[in-house]
């Protein structure tokens, strides 16, 4: 079993979050549990979990006269853990979307539960159903039995029709702290008695941007080969290279030094590094930069542009010439072509050097600025002030031809006529 499983949380307190471990306290605490519940928020961020735990709540057999945390023990929450519940049925939307997998659970619901006090219906990736099948089930939420339980979970709150919104008590998850993302980690660490080093936690809840699933895989990739985990162990899985500091180009393309930026490049292929660990590595850099206010606005503009290399590396035949070329465009406006051509590594490809060769970059990206300045201008008068100005230049206005069976509009004649006189 691989420690992702191994480590589900089984009770509240084991919960990663901690602003759903005090709702779903508080719930306990006040003995009121409501018929639907809307769980929302990213990847990986524990919602499955959540619902399971929630049906062993409700279901076990020590909370009959008073709720209170699953024991886990009983017959009711063993089968639950184990899937074998015949009242708590999990749906996944993705794949049961239509409105004769809703009509079907429309016909189910109303039977009494067969060995469990309470029904529980689970719906994964609930965004996912169709129009139909969503108008089936408001319904259902309007009116339900009072052995039952709605649990929909999802990732796109606002692919949700509002009218299943407002039937449904939210709870929120939001993107884990570093803090709740280690604790997560020392729980599994510790079930497995290794060692794992501050520093490696630390990059791993950062890089794994939140997601606690994603988090679990890794370790249990590195946990697997060593009883004792370093930060270059974490490195190798998560970017594929231990020994690259994607600090050092990320600082050079701040500068816009383009030797530096496209040398750090090279170096970062040469050492395996995986090309959209480090695109994501240098927008999120950057990104600081420019709220710290080290860097200018004008920054965006080329985030925006390596988002765009991201999606495209997938089909590229040369993911990192979309890089080169990138920053390039990025810095090459500070030095002349022959000077990016000059400072370009061995591996650079002939296809860049080429085209850096055939034209220079500069006066083009100054001509482009201008030019859509000037678009710009043109884009707010209006077409009479645009007409008015050609007519006191002197400028030649033919009216257009008139097609076949067309009565030629006197429109310019008499703007002519208004601007002259």
């Amino acid at each position: 079993m691989n420690l992702y499983l191994k480590y589900r949380p089984k009770t509240i307190d084991e919960l990663d979050l901690s602003g759903v471990r005090k709702v779903l306290n508080d719930m306990v605490k006040s003995g009121n549990v409501g018929h639907a519940y809307l769980l929302t928020g990213p990847r990986g961020a524990g919602k499955t979990s959540t619902a399971r735990v929630l049906a062993r709540v409700v279901n076990c057999e020590k909370n009959s006269g008073k709720l209170g945390e699953p024991c886990n023990q009983c017959s009711a929450c063993k089968s639950i853990l184990d899937g074998s519940a015949m009242d708590v049925i999990e749906i996944d939307a993705a794949s049961n979307r239509g409105i004769d997998d809703i009509r079907e659970l429309k016909e189910k619901i109303r039977l009494a539960p067969a060995v469990l006090p309470r029904k529980v219906y689970i719906i994964d990736e609930v965004h996912m159903l169709t129009t139909e099948a969503f108008n089936a089930l408001l319904k259902t939420l309007e009116e339900p039995p009072s052995h039952s339980l709605f649990i929909l979970c999802t990732t796109e709150l606002h692919k949700v029709p509002e009218t299943i919104v407002s039937r449904c008590a939210q709870i929120q998850f939001t993107k884990a702290t570093s803090d709740e993302m280690q604790r997560s980690f020392a729980r599994v660490i510790k079930g497995e008695g290794k060692k794992v080093s501050s520093e490696a936690l630390e990059y791993l809840s950062k890089a794994v941007d939140g997601s606690f699933r994603d988090g679990v895989k890794i370790l249990d990739q590195v946990l697997s080969n060593a009883d004792s985990v370093e930060l270059s162990d974490i490195e190798l899985v998560v970017s594929g290279s231990s020994n690259y500091k994607v600090t050092i180009l990320v600082n050079a393309l701040a500068s816009r030094d383009v030797k530096e930026s496209l040398k750090q490049l090279s170096e970062a292929t040469s050492n395996g590094v995986d090309m959209s660990y480090l695109i994501v590595s240098i927008m999120r850099g950057l990104r600081d930069k420019l709220l710290n206010s080290e860097v200018e606005i004008e920054v965006s503009k080329f985030i925006f542009a390596l988002d765009e290399v991201a999606r495209r590396l997938a089909t590229s035949l040369d993911g990192e010439l979309l890089i080169q070329v990138a920053i390039v465009e990025w810095c090459g406006h500070t030095e002349s072509n022959s000077q990016i051509i000059n400072s370009l590594p061995a591996q650079a490809g002939p296809i860049l050097k080429s085209k850096l060769q055939s034209s220079d970059l500069s006066p083009k990206i100054a001509q482009r600025s201008e030019l859509e300045s000037q678009m710009q201008k043109e884009e707010e008068k209006s077409p009479w002030q645009i007409m008015k100005e050609k007519l006191k230049s002197g400028e030649k206005i033919s009216p257009p031809k008139p097609k076949a069976n067309e009565v030629q509009d006197d429109t310019i004649d008499d703007a002519m006529a208004i601007f002259t006189s």
